[in-house]
């Protein structure tokens, strides 16, 4: 086939597969380089006060016909590859709410169209985990399934009431472990900011609290973001939450990182919306990540 045939066949595929999404794809930080696949649209939960990516998106499972479609393009746009494609991850809010049956189907596709494959990734929710038997987790695992990112947070119970979450700080604990009973694999995101200034500190500590119990094997750290169209943003003109300066989330990431005692997971606090970027494996880079945020912490306090 003429390049130029093979480049323009393969934008029209690409636009196709993923046109739900209208050009604004999630996908977890520690998975960027996957290949993506499509099987939800939107979140089956849809009501966090502070998330904005779904709001008036109605949640939709993509049919197994469609996905194998997509597989077959996404077959032909990679057949140039040098790097046989190993690494999917399946794009949605969270595709773990779908019955297991329909996630081991999707496995068994994407297999079909790429043997080599090593793993399959996607977010997940803490009560689509908490459905699921410890047969089904196994199942999922046998699967492929591995490096689910799940959405924690926080550790406060109070924050995440506040934010609509839908569950405690007993749920994703119980959760965490239940993917570690199986040596499903797993990162943890951690939101600074979550309970505004006045619930700073007792996001910092609780979080490092519950996290102190658990092995992820990554800890995504982000800025709280402020989505046009999410609910919270009515409490941040009313005064009700209060958005953290730069200077307060240095602070409480320092407070977070300081009291973590973790062994054999990445803290990875490199996002655009991060104040700063710091990433680093803990024990090992403890000291070094903290001296990096106190000494920002002191530049930013003098621009005050």
């Amino acid at each position: 086939m003429a390049n130029r045939e093979f480049i323009k066949r393969a934008k029209k595929y690409l636009e196709e597969i993923y046109k739900p999404y209208n050009n604004k794809i999630y996908v977890p930080m520690p998975e960027t380089r996957n290949l993506f696949l499509p099987v939800t649209i939107g979140c089956s939960y849809n009501k966090c006060l502070y998330c904005g990516l779904n709001k008036n998106i109605r949640f939709e499972k993509i049919s197994l016909e469609e996905i194998e479609e997509n597989l077959k393009k996404l077959q032909f746009i990679t057949q140039y590859n040098r790097r046989k494609v190993e690494k999917f991850n399946l794009l949605g809010g969270n595709p773990l709410v779908l019955e297991t049956e329909y996630l081991v189907e999707i496995s068994r596709l994407i297999r079909k169209y790429f043997p080599k494959v090593k793993y399959i990734s996607s977010f997940s929710r803490v009560d689509d985990i908490l459905r699921k038997s410890h047969e089904e987790l196994v199942l999922l695992k046998e699967s492929k399934f591995n490096r689910l990112s799940l959405g924690i947070e926080s550790g406060s119970d109070k924050i995440l009431e506040f934010q609509r979450k839908g569950v405690t700080s007993k749920d994703n604990l119980a959760a965490m472990r239940k993917l570690e009973k199986v040596k499903l694999d797993y990162s943890a995101y951690i939101i600074l900011g979550f309970g505004g200034v006045e619930y700073s500190r007792e996001n910092a500590i609780e979080t490092a609290r519950l996290l102190n119990k658990v092995h992820p094997f990554e800890l995504v750290v982000v800025n709280l973001v402020y989505f046009p169209n999410a609910p919270l943003l009515e409490k941040v003109r009313t005064g009700e939450f209060k958005r953290l300066s730069p200077l307060q989330s240095l602070e409480e990431e320092y407070l977070l990182l300081y009291k973590l005692e973790m062994e054999n997971v990445v803290f990875n606090a490199t996002h655009k919306n991060n104040t700063i970027a710091i990433k680093g494996k803990l024990p090992e880079h403890k000291n070094i990540m903290l001296k990096e945020i106190e000494k920002n912490i002191k530049k930013y306090s003098l621009k005050l």
